[in-house]
């Protein structure tokens, strides 16, 4: 089963744009830059996990980590590293791609 991921970044255009490949993987991501739609996604889609995109400065990913833990601190929160390696968004695929393959391995080893 794949895991339903929210993605928070900066830019709705280039979120799109990484949806769309990420569905090429299969995965389940729906992404937004708005907090509003954001607090609707939790509190009424079954969120497996959140990740944060390097975009958004160091303040606002922290500042979106605690609006996120308030709606909702059961949710899981991963930022992707700022690292002069992890900058853009075409790394951002990998690393989703990773979460995800990760949340599937514990789930089975749950079993």
């Amino acid at each position: 089963m794949e895991p339903r991921i929210l993605v928070i970044g900066r830019l709705q255009s280039t979120l799109d744009v990484l949806v769309e490949e990420w569905e090429r993987y299969g995965r389940n991501v729906i992404a937004s830059n708005s907090r509003d739609r954001i607090k609707e996604i939790i509190e009424t889609d079954s969120i497996d996990f959140i990740a944060i995109g390097g975009g958004l400065p160091d303040d606002e990913r922290e500042e979106m980590a605690e609006y996120i833990s308030m709606i909702n601190s059961k949710i899981s929160v991963h930022p992707i590293p700022r690292t002069e390696e992890a900058m853009g968004p075409y790394n951002f695929i990998p690393f989703l791609n990773n979460l995800a393959i990760m949340f599937k391995v514990r789930k089975a080893m749950e079993k």
